[in-house]
């Protein structure tokens, strides 16, 4: 390695750097660590968890050889009581790095590495943002936004399909609770070992049988939430997958907008890079992005489905009802009839009234009148 650059010398020098959560590793630490690192970048089985295109894998793994573990970070403990240690890492060609890069965990790629910035100060930024001493509450989490995930047909998804791949990741901890828990089922940050841990976990799996089934995981550093929320026959065959997040938002801006570029994404770019890195590899497609979409005019089978799409992420249904309505006069009798089974779907009387009232079409015109009948 080349010698050491003067802020780092420093930097290893400041006694504030323990008191951080820091521990700088020996030299024959670094080299075991740094083989390590090397090995897990070689293995086939790493991508299978990250879900990057190949292409960014490879990227990744010549990245991954630029550099060197040079100390470790706090640790934060998952729900089945494992550690989780960040580890801290310096470009090889030592006098022209500028920052120490801040790997969450050994399995995360460098594209979600953290600058740490030069000193204890900036180190300790990453660390609040990703190690917080409690966890977050739903209702500190203050952003939430919701995005289509795929389909059953295109994507090849189901909610057991998606629930393993989400308790497998190297960003999410593996303990789930379906839609029979409204908030957070777990009373305590670790769940009892053996059998009475293992009972707890089953149970907290169960879905409600009023509610769309969904899954919710907690990220392993920034504690954020990562709902997927299935919606079966939201239209004859078709199943849709939503994800709804829930976080505090994050100062990576530039290297989500990075991340967002190289891969095609459509991440916030407010986003915790561990919720970035569970996402991984299907789309993630808001709300904002399917309505500007519906302005360039799709073909009707492309609209219809558009519609089913946002209905799914709509929040309520004066959110649902605002993006149907530009829709319920629409020339094509698929696109009202779309319209139509969603609003009574959501029971949405007043737009089912206007529509019944203007519909020319027979057979549409006493379907929508007998509706508006039915509603309350």
């Amino acid at each position: 390695m080349a010698p050491l650059p003067k802020w780092f010398e420093a930097l290893k020098k400041d006694p504030k750097a323990t008191e951080a959560g820091i521990r700088w590793l020996t030299p024959e630490e670094s080299e075991t660590r740094r083989a390590e690192l090397a090995r897990g970048f070689e293995s086939p089985e790493l991508n299978a968890r990250l879900h990057l295109p190949e292409a960014t894998f490879t990227a990744a793994r010549a990245q991954v050889a630029r550099f060197v573990p040079v100390g470790e970070g706090p640790a934060t403990a998952d729900r089945g009581g494992t550690k989780h240690r960040g580890w801290l890492l310096l470009d090889k060609q030592a006098p022209s790095a500028d920052e120490l890069k801040v790997a969450l965990s050994p399995r995360h790629p460098p594209l979600l590495w953290l600058g740490g910035g030069q000193t204890v100060a900036s180190l300790k930024d990453v660390f609040t943002a990703y190690f917080p001493a409690h966890m977050p509450a739903e209702e500190k989490l203050e952003k939430t936004v919701r995005a289509f995930l795929g389909t059953g047909s295109v994507n090849k998804l189901d909610l057991i399909q998606l629930h393993d791949r989400y308790k497998a990741s190297a960003f999410l901890d593996a303990l789930a609770w379906g839609s029979a828990y409204k908030r957070e089922p777990f009373v305590t940050d670790m769940l009892p070992r053996g059998p009475e841990g293992q009972e707890l976990a089953r149970r907290y799996r169960e879905q409600a049988p009023d509610a769309h089934p969904s899954y919710t995981f907690r990220t392993l550093f920034s504690k954020s939430l990562l709902r997927a929320e299935s919606f079966a026959n939201a239209a004859d065959g078709v199943n849709l997958f939503v994800a709804q997040v829930r976080y505090r938002p994050a100062k990576q801006a530039a290297q989500l907008k990075d991340l967002n570029q190289k891969l095609g994404t459509h991440y916030p770019e407010d986003l915790p890079v561990d919720l970035a890195g569970a996402l991984l590899g299907l789309p993630f497609d808001p709300p904002e992005l399917i309505r500007a979409a519906l302005q360039k005019q799709p073909p009707v089978p492309s609209l219809n489905f558009a519609l089913l799409c946002l209905d799914s992420l709509a929040a309520d249904n004066a959110a649902a009802e605002q993006d149907l309505r530009p829709f319920a006069a629409h020339a094509d009798n698929s696109v009202r009839q779309t319209v139509a089974n969603l609003a009574l779907r959501r029971g949405l009387k007043p737009l089912i009234t206007e529509m019944a009232g203007r519909e020319e079409h027979p057979e549409l015109k006493k379907q929508l009148a007998e509706a508006a009948q039915r509603l309350k």
